[in-house]
């Protein structure tokens, strides 16, 4: 009895484990003991590869021509199989997922030149799309916040400011300094970069949020560089945006009106409305022309419609499929609205509304001869 308490003991720490390892992603393969000869068939199926050199190392006898033959098919196949995957997360925009995917098979296979060569490739590309987000929504925060300013100041022209005003008033100095900071630091870095689009849009909102010397410092610094956002400086620009007359806006406007749609597009892509995004893209592009930025966004916009073009076309099917023809039909045409173009979707609606005359003059038949 004693001995089966012992035992049971010894049990139960392991016991206590499973419920953790059920969520490791490797417990169809985690092993307590050793690998042994005998499971080498089963490793190659489950292209355990780090696995399997661990094992030859211990049985020597194992390391043979034939299996090193076997092994580098398998590994071949593997990578194809990997490196296949990772493109497809890539092409859907998931970089997160295609990495995690690549890392997964390094766990596998860690000397894959080909694999550490495409993580490398992406995690470069990921790094890049992520400060760029970031820049994003630190315009779109400078823009509200300008017209937000904006709008307080003719509140003033319009009464007098209570005490709530003022403290607001207060806090919108704060703030001022603080995304100024930010909007400096972003020029700074995109001049770096050698990235003049960038750079130019974080100083000029940071010109207008909060000008100082030092973001006249680096606008002069960008003026040889970037001679399609050069502009003529009579006097400092004032810290609060000031309504101007459209009459008197000058490129600077054209520039300002050319930013806030490019934001209103970013605005929108985040929100997922594609529809009012491909608006305000087709206005940004007849304003501002073409660009880096704007290519970046074009790029976006254009995964982005695809995606739902893609998702609300099989669902239409899926809908008509099922004798849903109205609900296909709306679907269709929601994605006919985001891909106007779309031959085979013109083809699927005018066949759809020919089935739907068709079943209502059946209908009219049966009302009149019943």
């Amino acid at each position: 009895m004693n001995i089966l308490m012992r035992k049971s003991a010894r049990l139960l720490p392991l016991l206590a484990l499973l419920p953790l390892l059920a969520g490791c992603p490797h417990i169809d393969t985690l092993r307590v003991t050793p690998d042994r000869p005998q499971d080498l068939e089963a490793l190659l199926k489950q292209n355990e590869f780090e696995r399997i050199q661990r094992l030859v190392e211990r049985h020597p006898s194992l390391d043979t021509a034939g299996l090193q033959t076997v092994l580098d098919s398998h590994i071949s196949v593997y990578e194809d199989n990997t490196l296949a995957d990772a493109r497809t997360l890539e092409s859907e925009g998931d970089l997160h997922g295609a990495i995690k995917r690549l890392d997964h098979a390094l766990d596998r296979l860690p000397g894959s030149a080909r694999v550490v060569e495409y993580r490398d490739t992406l995690e470069s590309r990921r790094t890049e799309r992520l400060q760029e987000n970031a820049r994003r929504q630190l315009l779109a925060r400078a823009h509200c916040f300008a017209e937000l300013c904006q709008l307080q100041d003719e509140q003033q022209q319009l009464k007098s400011p209570g005490i709530g005003q003022r403290w607001q008033q207060g806090l919108n100095r704060q703030e001022a300094r603080a995304l100024g900071a930010e909007l400096l630091a972003c020029g700074h870095e995109a001049l770096q970069q050698d990235d003049p689009d960038s750079a130019s849009a974080c100083l000029y909102m940071a010109e207008k949020i909060n000008d100082g010397p030092e973001v006249q410092a680096l606008l002069r610094q960008l003026e040889p560089r970037h001679d399609s956002t050069r502009r003529v400086r009579d006097t400092p620009a004032p810290a609060r945006p000031v309504r101007q007359a459209v009459t008197d806006r000058q490129p600077t406007g054209q520039r300002e009106i050319g930013q806030q749609l490019l934001v209103q597009t970013e605005q929108a892509l985040m929100q997922d409305d594609l529809v009012t995004a491909r608006k305000k893209f087709h206005e940004l592009q007849a304003k501002a022309g073409d660009s880096g930025e704007i290519d970046t966004v074009k790029q976006r916009l254009d995964a982005a419609i695809k995606d739902s073009v893609d998702r609300l076309t099989r669902e239409g099917d899926r809908l008509y499929r099922a004798d849903k023809v109205i609900e296909a039909i709306e679907s269709w045409e929601h994605a006919l609205e985001l891909d106007p173009e779309n031959a085979g979707l013109h083809k699927r609606l005018a066949r759809a509304r020919k089935v739907l005359a068709r079943l209502e003059e059946l209908k009219n038949r049966q009302t009149t001869h019943p």
